[in-house]
Order: structure tokens, then C-alpha cells, then sequence
């Protein structure tokens, strides 16, 4: 067997993240002979892994981390893997490694918000529109991420819904019962990628919202980098945002574990994996009432409408001061993340791998 993980870069987004979490586990617990495709960028997080002898590294070229591009190549390289090994059973990480051709290969599909929010995403679009159909025409099964992710699958692309299974992303062990800090910075948390459906603008201005109508001391830390945005804020604001880039795991863990608050205000989300790292760190959450983010985090969230700055301002302002929320939100978070560890969600790979190889 190949599993095929090249989308997992120096620096992963969610997708990475998902991909790197199951992929330690199957080097460590699972015995069936396979094959862990990754690329070179990706080997600064298999340092400490197990059973090494299984890592195959191909060109960093393909790693997510060059955008578009790492993403042409990487499809290209899979389509050809998958010529190469037509016999053996395939599982592709994420939608951007399927094969065009007819092999035995399990993909991973985690939303499809190139096509509900297609003005945004012309070039991924094309992909999930055109290519990515007849990708899962040629799969034996297909993967998700909730419930919300399956039913637009199985609505946008006709496919039966036998042939999909949910399984919740694991949380990476790392971000798993640290050291909890009660002593809160005064800072709100953003953690993702810059894209139009995260709608940071969106929180940028909520933001603005909650500091002048409220006059709190509190600054906004967010995990992109500066000049990416198109600020309309008046300079006082834009001092109090601190564009923190891209982060190590340590790094990252510092900053959940000191944030008075991680919000996602996003417009669709496939899964959202950021929040539950948060919670597992003891940061209460505000994040968006839209598509798969009330299945994910149920009670240990407070649900905002992305598309309303002031409520979204509102609900900061709500989690913030209001103690006796904070608590249950923090209580409940912790309860949440048990549900999404790395190991059932290894597991629960393993299961299909080995029904779809005929060994159990």
C-alpha cells in the first residue's frame, strides 16, 4: 500500500496538519507493509518518527508551501505515481493528489468551497469542478471530514453515499493536555491561512468594533503576514494587530495557551481544525453558526454570524467578560476535544484500509 502525504509543507495549514497527525500514527502502530510518500520540505516533522524505513521523500517542488504551483506538480506527480502502481491500493491525503486514472486509490475530501464560493477560487474551481468529478468517479472510497462536508459531496457530485465516510480529524498529541495558563495575555487569537473565506477582514473590523465601543486593552494576533491585508482601520487600531506570520508548533502552542480568546469567523469550513488545538490549551472559542462548525465544536463554543461585524464583536465582547460563560465554554472544550484524538482518528483509517484490502 501508498499513502500519499506530499500535501503536508514546512509550515501545514489544516490539511497538512490532519495529514502529518495520522501519518506519524501509521509509522508507529500499524504493521501492514506500506509506503509514506512525503516531500522534502515535510522532513523537519518526521524527525522523531518511527520506522523510518518506510518514509519515501520525493522533490520539495511539490510542497503546498509554493502554492499553485507546489500544488500543478504534486498533481502531476501523483497521476503518475498512481500509473506506476495500478495494483496497489492508494490513499491520497488530500483532493489535490487524485489520480485521473483508473487504479485502486482512497482519497480525502474535506469541503468544497471552491464550489460554493467559486468567485474566490477560479483556479480551484476548475479543479473541484472538473477534474476532482471524474477523480472520484475513479475511487474506491472516499473520505471526509463531518457531515456537512458529506452531504455537499453527495449533493454537488451525485455520488452515492455508501461510498463516503466521515472521519473527524485527530488532534495532533502535541497540542494535548499542556500546561494550562488561567493567567490570559490580553490578546484575541486568529490561526489559519489568509483566504476570502476566513473572512479576517471581517474580524479586523469586529475587532475595531470591540476595542472603541468597549475601550478594552487588548490586541489581535493573527498568523498571517503584514501587508497581505487591505486594512480600512484608523491607525490607532491597525497598532494594537500584531501579524505574527507563519509559526512552529511551540510557538503556536504559546500562543493558544496565552489567548483570552481564539475566534474563526469564518464563512464555510470544512472541518476547522485550529479551535480544537485551542481548546485542548484551555482557550475559550467564538467561531462562526455556519456549515460544519456547529457539528465540531457543539457546547464548547460560542456561535457568531460571520456575516455581521457587530455580532461578532458582540460575542468577543461576551466571552470576555462574562466569567461564568468563559468557564463552561473552557469545561466544555475540554470534554469536546477527547472526541478528536489522533488515535481514533488513525483508527478509523485503518479500518477502511484494511476492508478496502480485503483484511478484515
Amino acid at each position: 500500500m501508498i499513502i500519499n502525504a506530499t500535501s503536508i509543507g514546512r509550515n501545514p495549514s489544516g490539511i497538512g496538519r490532519h495529514s502529518l497527525s495520522i501519518s506519524l500514527y501509521f509509522l508507529e502502530h500499524w504493521d501492514y507493509p506500506f509506503q509514506l510518500f512525503i516531500n522534502k520540505h515535510a522532513l523537519v516533522h518526521f524527525e522523531n518518527a518511527k520506522n523510518k524505513d518506510k518514509i519515501k521523500v520525493i522533490s520539495g517542488a511539490v510542497s503546498p508551501d509554493f502554492g499553485f504551483r507546489g500544488h500543478f506538480l504534486r498533481f502531476l506527480w501523483a497521476n503518475k505515481l498512481s500509473l506506476q502502481n495500478k495494483k496497489k491500493l492508494i490513499f491520497n491525503t488530500s483532493p489535490t493528489e487524485g489520480s485521473l486514472f483508473r487504479c485502486k486509490q482512497i482519497i480525502t475530501v474535506y469541503d468544497i468551497i471552491p464550489l460554493l464560493f467559486s468567485r474566490n477560487y477560479k483556479k480551484q474551481c476548475f479543479y473541484y469542478k472538473y477534474i476532482l468529478s471524474n477523480i472520484l468517479k475513479n475511487s474506491v472510497r472516499i473520505l471526509t471530514v463531518s457531515e456537512n462536508s458529506k452531504n455537499s459531496i453527495i449533493n454537488y457530485y451525485t455520488i452515492p453515499k455508501e461510498k463516503i465516510d466521515v472521519i473527524y480529524c485527530g488532534i495532533i498529541e502535541y497540542f494535548i493536555n499542556p500546561k494550562i495558563n488561567f493567567t490570559k495575555q490580553n490578546y484575541i487569537l486568529y490561526v489559519g491561512r489568509l483566504s476570502p473565506i476566513k473572512n479576517i477582514e471581517g474580524l479586523v473590523k469586529s475587532f475595531d468594533l470591540l476595542i472603541n465601543k468597549h475601550k478594552l486593552d487588548l490586541r489581535l494576533k493573527l498568523t498571517v503576514k503584514n501587508g497581505d491585508l487591505n486594512l480600512k482601520i484608523n491607525n490607532e487600531t491597525r497598532r494594537k494587530i500584531d501579524f505574527v506570520g507563519d509559526v512552529s508548533e511551540i510557538e503556536l502552542l504559546d500562543l493558544y495557551k496565552n489567548a483570552s480568546l481564539l475566534v474563526l469567523p469564518s464563512f464555510h469550513e470544512g472541518f476547522g481544525l485550529p479551535p480544537l488545538e485551542a481548546a485542548a490549551s484551555g482557550c475559550p472559542l467564538v467561531v462562526s453558526n455556519v456549515a460544519s462548525l456547529p457539528e465540531i465544536y457543539g457546547d464548547a463554543a460560542y456561535y457568531v454570524d460571520p456575516y455581521d461585524a457587530e455580532h461578532i464583536a458582540e460575542g468577543m465582547y461576551k466571552v470576555l467578560t462574562d466569567n461564568e460563560l468563559r468557564t463552561k465554554l473552557i469545561q466544555n472544550g475540554f470534554v469536546r476535544v477527547k472526541m478528536y484524538r489522533e488515535e481514533i482518528s488513525a483508527k478509523k483509517h485503518i479500518k477502511i484500509f484494511e476492508k478496502v484490502l480485503n483484511l478484515s
